[in-house]
C-alpha cells in the first residue's frame, strides 16, 4: 500500500508540466495581436477554455502530493493556524463554486464558442473541489503539530 502512496505522490509532479502548458495557452491570444482578437473573439474562448481545462487537471495532479509535508515555511506557518488555515480554505471554497456555478448556468445559455469556455470553467471547478479536500487533509495533518514544536 505504501507503493501506491508513492506512486500517486510522484504523479503529483506531473503539475508542473501541465502548468506551463496552461501559462502557454493563458498568453497565445496575445500574440495574434488584439486587431485578431478583437475581429475573431471565439479564438480567445477556444484558447482561454484550453487554459481553464489544464488548471484544472494541474490542481488535480497536484492534490495527489503527500499531505503530510509542506514544500514551504510560509505554507506550513497557514496550515499550523487555524485562524489562516480557515480562511485559505473559504477562499478555496469560494472560488470553487463562483467556477463551478459559473461554468453551469454559462454552459446551459450560451452559444458554442462560449460552451467551450463554460466547460473548461466547470473542469477548473471540479480541480479546486480535489484541492480543497487536499488542503483539509493539510489542514487536518498540520493544525496540531504548532503546539507540538
Amino acid at each position: 500500500m505504501k507503493n501506491i502512496k508513492k506512486i500517486f505522490h510522484r504523479l503529483s509532479y506531473l503539475q508542473y508540466p501541465l502548468l506551463l502548458a496552461a501559462f502557454y495557452f493563458l498568453i497565445k491570444p496575445l500574440f495574434k495581436g488584439f486587431d485578431y482578437l478583437s475581429a475573431n473573439p471565439e479564438y480567445l474562448f477556444n484558447t482561454y477554455s484550453n487554459a481553464l481545462i489544464l488548471f484544472g487537471v494541474t490542481l488535480s495532479f497536484s492534490a495527489l502530493q503527500d499531505p503530510s509535508r509542506t514544500s514551504l515555511r510560509f505554507e506550513k506557518k497557514i496550515w499550523e493556524n487555524p485562524k489562516k488555515a480557515k480562511l485559505l480554505l473559504s477562499i478555496t471554497l469560494i472560488t470553487t463554486l463562483i467556477f463551478f456555478t459559473a461554468g453551469l448556468l454559462g454552459f446551459w445559455m450560451s452559444g458554442s464558442s462560449q460552451k467551450e469556455f463554460a466547460l473548461g470553467s466547470i473542469v477548473l471547478g471540479i480541480g479546486l473541489l480535489g484541492y480543497l479536500k487536499f488542503q483539509i487533509e493539510l489542514f487536518e495533518t498540520h493544525k496540531g503539530k504548532a503546539s507540538e514544536e
